[in-house]
């Protein structure tokens, strides 16, 4: 919807010309999916019938033929396919079915890798080898069909059947080479700083939060994004123009750079939601935090906002697409007639107060610089000074901070540390630790968000960040 636009009268159908339009984008993205399916499948029968002459000849990082291949690339295209079976196992197990497809063409490129080298993964074998990737194919496949028709026991059987065909193609591997393989499986990184690499136990050093994000290996000149790279964009219509103290109904739009619309199943769940939208007016001032719902519409997501200032807001999506899961922010600006305010107030202040209760931010040093980690506690009390401990959880976590830069480009999304509240009924408070990692210098407009009876609150600071 632009603005001014209305919503197109209902057919006899019943349906909406926009809903009969979904529903043949619908058809038309499952049959999509099942062909690529099934293009799986056949290409095991083709792998069976000499198509190695046709493959990849050569592997990801080196320009070694098949006879020179040594153990740590047949390690690479190995632990590239079994990082796909992980990732098969996590989305059955958490009955996320429509992300199943989110695999196929690391899988296909992985099988690619691998049949190019089977004389040499099994000089002796090569037959059975090529017969093994070849039903491990036709497995996954069969696992897509009933994935894609949110049949979850069906997709618990198939999922059987492709860790039993993934075993026999495992075992042409010398016992080296398997142990380097499952090495990728072990090696996590933190997805807000892509460079932390560690165990899943690990904690970011820059952020405090788990390493929860398993390393990728990607297949060589696939046209995947490298790390770092923005791989979603945002675009924001609003149903009327802003208006102070109005709510306003707003569509975000989420796609690739391609133009391909970024469906919830190309995201992956952080803190309960797949999209974050971080909005705030020019004068850094007022902060909404919102959680976008997805229409029938691909790539569309309805919410809305009440905005409490002139003009334009500007929005960051902060979400983490597959296949990396790197935590990325798509920024856009939601129009208004209006001119907003600068900002003005850059105050630094550590201390609010919001209906009735007191924020205090806690700073382990006096400086905060950037690129240097800075520890934080966020202390809560009631006006006579006693401790608030009847804070509810929010995102799976007490509390949440979320600064903006004075450039109006730079944003920091940061969570306590320790392991995520997933129990409703509990309650916390009045201290929690947080870790201030930021990438720009300047002054930074810093809400402390939390839920107390069932409503979000809103605590402001200030602070500055030295280069």
């Amino acid at each position: 919807m632009e603005n001014g636009d209305v919503i197109e009268p209902t057919g006899s159908s019943g349906l909406t010309r926009a809903g009969h339009i979904w529903w043949r984008g619908q058809r038309m993205r499952l049959f999509i999916r099942q062909g690529t399916a099934i293009c799986l499948f056949l290409f095991g029968i083709i792998a069976m019938s000499g198509a190695e002459n046709t493959a990849l000849r050569e592997i990801a990082g080196t320009n070694a033929p098949n006879a020179a291949l040594p153990p740590v690339a047949r390690a690479r295209s190995l632990g590239m396919l079994w990082q796909v079976v992980m990732q098969l196992e996590h989305c059955v197990q958490s009955k996320d079915l429509s992300a199943v497809h989110n695999e196929d063409v690391i899988l296909s490129a992985a099988a690619r890798e691998l049949l190019a080298h089977a004389d040499v993964i099994a000089s002796n074998q090569s037959g059975d080898f090529k017969s093994s990737l070849t039903a491990f194919c036709s497995r996954v496949s069969a696992l897509h069909l009933v994935a894609d028709l949110n049949q979850q026991a069906s997709s618990e059987t198939e999922l059987g059947k492709v860790l039993e065909s993934f075993a026999t193609v495992k075992a042409h591997f010398s016992k080296d080479v398997i142990a380097q393989a499952q090495g990728y499986l072990e090696t996590f990184t933190c997805p807000m700083h892509r460079d932390v690499v560690g165990k899943r136990t690990d904690f970011c050093p820059k952020c405090g939060m788990a390493l929860d994000q398993v390393s990728r290996i990607l297949p060589s000149n696939s046209g995947f994004p490298s790390p770092g790279q923005q791989t979603v964009h945002a675009s924001v219509r609003t149903a009327a123009p802003l208006t102070v103290g109005q709510p306003v109904a707003a569509l975000l739009q989420l796609q690739r750079p391609n133009g391909d619309p970024v469906s919830p199943s190309d995201l992956i769940e952080t803190h309960t939601k797949k999209i974050h939208l971080l909005i705030v007016d020019s004068s850094l001032t007022d902060y909404h935090h919102e959680h976008p719902v997805p229409t029938r519409n691909p790539g569309e997501y309805s919410f809305r906002f009440t905005p409490s200032k002139p003009g334009s807001y500007r929005v960051w999506a902060d979400l983490r697409p597959y296949p990396l899961g790197l935590q990325e922010y798509a920024m856009t600006d939601i129009r208004a007639a209006t001119t907003g305010e600068p900002l003005t107030n850059r105050t630094v202040i550590f201390k609010a107060t919001v209906d009735g209760l007191n924020y205090e931010l806690i700073l382990a040093q006096k400086t905060i610089q950037v690129g240097r980690p800075a520890s934080a506690r966020l202390r809560i009390t009631t006006a006579d000074g006693k401790g608030f401990t009847q804070l509810e959880p929010l995102m799976a976590t007490f509390a949440h901070l979320v600064g903006f830069n004075q450039d109006y480009k730079t944003v920091m999304h940061i969570h306590p540390k320790g392991a995520p509240v997933l129990d409703p009924a509990a309650r916390g408070g009045p201290k929690l630790e947080f870790q201030i990692y930021a990438l720009q210098p300047g002054f930074v407009r810093l809400f402390a968000q939390v839920q107390i009876e069932g409503r979000s609150r809103f605590a402001p600071f200030g602070l500055q960040i030295a280069p």
